[in-house]
C-alpha cells in the first residue's frame, strides 16, 4: 500500500510537470474561443466571473460543495459556466475521490458545448477512477480522450495502469503498457512500477523479475520502488531466500535499500514465526545504516504478541528506545497484548504510564486489550488502577471494560463491588449487556445468595433484555444446591412466563432435587411434564427418579422406570442400572438385583464396584451367603477389584448367619489380599469377634480384638461387651475382668449383635452412598461411569 501511494504521488508530480506547456496552449484556445463570443455572452461573462473566482477558491480549497452550488446557481439564473468553471468543478471532485460527480460535471461539460476539457482534468478524472478500483471507468475515459480533443500521455497510462495493479489484474496492466507504446508514448519509471505491482498483489513473482529486466532493456532505469515490488511479491510467495537476493542485487546495482525493501522481508519473517530471523534482519538494518521506524519494530512486536513471549518483547522495546525510535499506540498495544497473554495486569498498566510519559494518546483498543489480562484475575485493586488510567486518557467506560470488572469483584467474592459497578454503568448511562448481568447473576448465585441473584434477574428483565435459557439454569443449580424445590419451581414458572426454553440439564437439576429429598413423586412429575415437553430428557433425567425410587425402597416404581426409558430410546447405564440393584438390595431381593447384573453383563455394560457391591448387600439381606460369595469370586473376571465395603459386606453376611468361621475366613482373605495397602476396616475385625463370642468361642474372639488392637484399629465397646460376656459364661472371671478394663470409665458394655446400626456399619453406609453420590453425578459422563464395553466378557 506504501508503494502504490508513491505511485500516486509521482504521477501527480508527473502531472504537475508534464502538462504546464499544455496549460498555456489551452488557455491561449480559450482566448481564442473567448475573443469569438458576441457581444451579450462577454457581458454574461463580465456579470458572473465573480461567481467564477468564487468557484475556482472554491475548489483549491477542497470546498467542493461550496464550488457545485455556486455551479449550479450560474446554470439556474441562465448563465453559462465557462470551461474554467466546470474544470476547477470537475478537478476538485476528482481530488476528492467522488468519481460519479466529477464524471456527471465532465458530461455536463461535453454537453454544454463551451469546449473541450484538458488533458489535466481528463488525467485527474482517470486517476480518482483508479484509485476507486473502477478500472472500467478509468479505460473509457482514456479511450475517450481522442474524442474529446486530447492526447493520452504517459499520466493517462500511467493511471489506468495504476488502477489494473490495485485490482491485481496484471494481465490487463500489462495490456495498457503495450498499447501506451504502440500509441507512440514511451513508458517510463512509474509505469513499470505499477505493472511489478500487480505482479505482487498478484503473488507472480517470476513475472515481476521478467518485467524488471524488461524495463531495463528498454531503457527505464528500476528504482527502489521497483525492486521493493520484487521483494514483495517473493515475499508473498514465502520464498525469503528469494527475496534477500534481490535486497542484495539492489545494492549491488547502486540501488540504496530503504525501510520498505527490510521491512517486508522482516514483515514475512515475523508472520512466518521465525522471530529469530525477523531479529536479525532488523539488526542488518541498523548496521547498514538504515533507520528502522516504528512501523517496523510493530512487525516484531506483532510476532511476539501472537508467541505471549514477554521477555523478548521487553528487550526490543528497550532497544527500540536505546535507537531513539519514538514508539506509537500500535506498538504500545502490541506490548499490552503481550503482557495480558501473560496475565501480566501491572505490567500491562505499567504500560499506560509509558505512554503518557512519551506524549502518546491510549485509545479503545490499548483498554479493551488490557481487560484481557483479567480473564482469571481477582485483583479488585488492579481493576481500579485501570479506570484511572480511562479517566486519564479520557476513554470512556464501556459495556466491555464493565462487565470485566464486575467479573473480577465476582472471582474475588466482592459482591458489593460487582454491585456497584453495575450500578456505575447505569448512572453513567453505559448500557449494560446481558454479558453484564448475567456475570453478577452468576456470581451471587455461586455465593449461594439466591435472592440477589433473583434481584437482578429482576432487573434485567425489566431493563429489557430477555434472560437466555442458560441465566435462569444458573439461578436454578443454585437454588437446586440448597435443596430448595419449592424455590425452583417457581423459577421454572417465572421462565414459562417469559417463553423461555427450559433445557435438559435444567428440568435435570430440579428432578435431582426432588430425588435427593427422597420426594418421588414430585421427581416423578417432573419428569412427566419434561417428557410432555418438547425438551428430550437424557439418562440423568431417568436415573434421578430412579435413584428416589430406590432410597424410598420402592423397587417396582424403579423397574418401571427403566423399562420406560428404554421404551423411550434412552439406554441406561451403570449409574442407572446401580440404583434398580440397590432398591433390589433395599428390599432384600437377591434374585432380582443378579438379574439386573446379568442384564448389564449381557449389554455390554462395564459394571462397577458398586455394582457389585450392591448386589452383594442384597444377597446379605436375603442371608444368601452361597450367591453373595460366587459373585464376589466373579468380580476379577469382570476387571473389578473386591474393596472393603465388599469384604465387609459378606463378613456381615456370614456373621448374621451365625456363621463365624466363614466369616473369620474372608477377613483373612481380606488381610493377605490389603497387605501394604489399606488396612481392613474396624467394621470387619469387630464383625468377626463378636461372631465368634456369639458362637461361645471367647478365644477366636480375643484374637481378632487382638490384633485389631495392634493395628491401631478401633475396638468397639459392643465387641468388649459381648467378649466379656462370652467369658463370663465359660466362667473365666479373670480374663472377663480384664476386657471389661478396657473399656474404660463411661463405656457401658454392649452385648447386642454386630448389626449394621453401630458406629462402624454408619461409616459403611455413608461410604455406600458417597460412592452412589460420585456415581449418580457423573451419570452425564457416560465415557467414564457408563461405557459400553468394547469386548463383552
Amino acid at each position: 500500500m506504501e508503494e502504490l501511494t508513491i505511485v500516486a504521488v509521482l504521477l501527480l508530480l508527473e502531472l504537475g510537470f508534464n502538462h504546464q506547456p499544455g496549460r498555456a496552449a489551452n488557455k491561449k484556445q480559450m482566448s481564442a474561443r473567448l475573443a469569438e463570443k458576441t457581444h451579450p455572452v462577454r457581458e454574461e461573462g463580465d456579470a458572473s466571473c465573480g461567481l467564477v473566482g468564487r468557484i475556482q477558491a472554491a475548489a483549491k480549497s477542497g470546498d467542493v460543495a461550496a464550488a457545485e452550488a455556486i455551479m449550479r446557481r450560474i446554470l439556474a439564473t441562465g448563465g453559462r459556466p465557462t470551461l474554467v468553471c466546470y474544470g476547477a468543478v470537475i478537478s476538485s471532485f476528482a481530488r476528492a475521490g467522488n468519481i460519479e460527480k466529477a464524471e456527471f460535471w465532465l458530461k455536463a461539460l461535453e454537453e454544454a458545448n463551451v469546449g473541450s476539457p484538458n488533458a489535466i482534468c481528463l488525467n485527474m478524472v482517470i486517476s480518482a477512477c483508479a484509485k476507486a478500483g473502477a478500472v472500467d471507468r478509468a479505460e473509457h475515459w482514456l479511450s475517450k480522450m481522442p474524442e474529446l480533443g486530447s492526447t493520452p500521455d504517459a499520466m493517462s497510462y500511467n493511471a489506468v495502469i495504476d488502477a489494473c495493479a490495485r485490482m491485481g489484474d496484471v494481465t490487463r496492466a500489462e495490456g495498457w503498457l503495450r498499447n501506451m507504446q504502440v500509441a507512440g508514448t514511451a513508458p517510463n519509471v512509474v509505469s513499470y512500477s505499477s505493472v511489478l505491482h500487480a505482479c505482487a498483489r498478484s503473488c507472480d513473482a517470476r513475472l515481476a523479475e521478467d518485467w524488471l529486466d524488461k524495463m531495463s532493456q528498454e531503457g527505464a532505469e528500476p528504482n527502489a520502488i521497483c525492486y521493493n515490488a520484487v521483494i514483495n511479491a517473493w515475499c508473498k510467495e514465502g520464498n525469503c531466500l528469494r527475496a534477500v537476493h534481490w535486497l542484495e542485487e539492489m545494492a549491488s546495482r547502486g540501488v540504496e535499500p530503504t525501510v520498505n525493501s527490510y521491512s517486508t522481508i522482516i514483515d514475512k519473517l515475523a508472520k512466518t514465526c521465525d522471530i529469530d530471523g525477523a531479529e536479525m534482519w532488523l539488526s542488518r538494518m541498523a548496521k547498514a545504516g538504515i533507520e528502522a521506524d516504528a512501523i517496523s519494530y510493530n512487525m516484531l512486536f506483532g510476532a511476539y504478541s501472537k508467541s505471549g513471549d514477554l521477555d523478548r518483547a521487553c528487550t526490543l522495546f528497550k532497544q527500540m528506545q536505546d535507537r531513539g525510535v519514538k514508539p506509537n499506540t500500535v506498538c504500545f498495544n502490541l506490548l499490552i497484548n503481550v503482557h495480558a497473554r501473560q496475565s501480566d495486569i501491572r505490567g500491562a498498566l505499567n504500560r499506560f504510564k509509558q505512554m503518557r510519559q512519551h506524549g502518546i494518546q491510549a485509545d479503545r483498543v490499548s483498554f479493551n486489550t488490557a481487560i484481557k489480562a483479567f480473564s482469571r484475575s481477582a485483583d479488585t485493586h488492579a481493576a481500579d488502577m485501570l479506570l484511572q488510567e480511562m479517566k486519564l486518557a479520557k476513554v470512556h467506560l464501556d459495556a466491555a471494560t464493565s462487565n470485566t470488572l464486575i467479573a473480577t469483584c465476582a472471582r474475588a467474592r466482592d459482591m458489593r463491588g460487582a454491585e456497584s459497578w453495575l450500578e456505575r454503568m447505569v448512572a453513567q448511562g453505559v448500557e449494560v449487556d446481558a454479558v453484564g448481568y448475567c456475570t453478577l447473576i452468576d456470581a451471587c448465585a455461586q455465593n449461594g445468595d439466591v435472592r440477589r441473584a433473583e434481584y437482578w434477574l429482576e432487573q434485567m428483565e425489566s431493563s429489557g433484555l430477555q434472560a437466555a435459557s442458560s441465566t435462569y439454569g444458573l439461578l436454578v443449580n443454585a437454588v437446586a444446591k440448597l435443596g430448595d424445590i419449592s424455590r425452583v419451581e417457581r423459577i421454572f414458572t417465572r421462565m414459562e412466563k417469559a417463553q423461555v426454553e427450559v433445557n435438559c440439564a435444567t428440568y435435570n437439576a430440579l428432578i435431582s432435587t426432588c430425588a435427593r429429598k427422597g420426594d418421588v413423586d414430585r421427581a416423578e412429575s417432573w419428569l412427566k411434564r419434561m417428557l410432555a415437553s418438547k425438551t428430550k430428557a437424557d439418562v440423568a433425567s431417568y436415573s434421578s427418579v430412579i435413584h428416589a425410587c430406590a432410597k424410598s425402597s420402592d423397587l417396582q416404581r424403579a423397574e418401571a422406570w427403566i423399562t420406560r426409558m428404554e421404551e423411550d430410546g434412552v439406554p441406561a447405564n451403570v449409574v442407572t442400572f446401580n440404583s434398580v440393584i440397590n432398591a433390589c438390595a433395599r428390599c432384600g431381593e437377591a434374585a432380582r438385583a443378579e438379574n439386573w447384573l446379568e442384564k448389564i453383563i449381557k449389554q455390554g455394560i462395564q459394571p462397577g464396584v458398586l455394582t457389585f457391591n450392591s448386589l452383594l448387600n442384597a444377597c446379605s439381606k436375603a442371608a444368601d451367603i452361597d450367591r453373595a460369595e460366587r459373585w464376589m469370586m466373579e468380580m476379577p473376571r469382570h476387571g473389578v477389584q473386591p474393596d472393603d465395603v465388599t469384604y465387609s459386606t459378606v463378613i456381615h453376611a456370614c456373621t448374621v448367619a451365625q456363621d463365624p468361621k466363614r466369616a473369620e475366613k474372608w477377613l483373612e482373605h481380606m488381610v493377605s489380599k490389603m497387605a501394604g495397602n489399606d488396612q481392613p476396616s474396624a467394621f470387619s475385625y469387630n464383625s468377626v469377634a463378636q461372631a465368634w463370642a456369639r458362637a461361645g468361642n471367647p478365644d477366636r474372639s480375643a484374637h481378632w480384638l487382638t490384633q485389631a488392637e495392634s493395628l491401631g484399629i478401633e475396638v468397639t465397646s459392643a465387641s468388649i461387651g459381648t467378649l466379656v460376656s462370652a467369658f463370663s459364661k465359660a466362667r473365666r472371671q479373670q480374663e472377663a475382668q480384664s476386657w471389661s478394663a478396657k473399656m474404660g470409665p463411661g463405656r457401658q458394655a454392649q452385648t447386642g449383635s454386630a448389626q449394621r446400626s453401630s458406629p462402624e456399619a454408619s461409616a459403611w453406609a455413608q461410604r455406600s452412598e458417597r460412592a452412589e453420590r460420585f456415581e449418580r453425578n457423573s451419570v452425564s459422563r457416560p465415557a467414564q461411569q457408563g461405557t459400553r464395553s468394547t469386548t463383552r466378557r
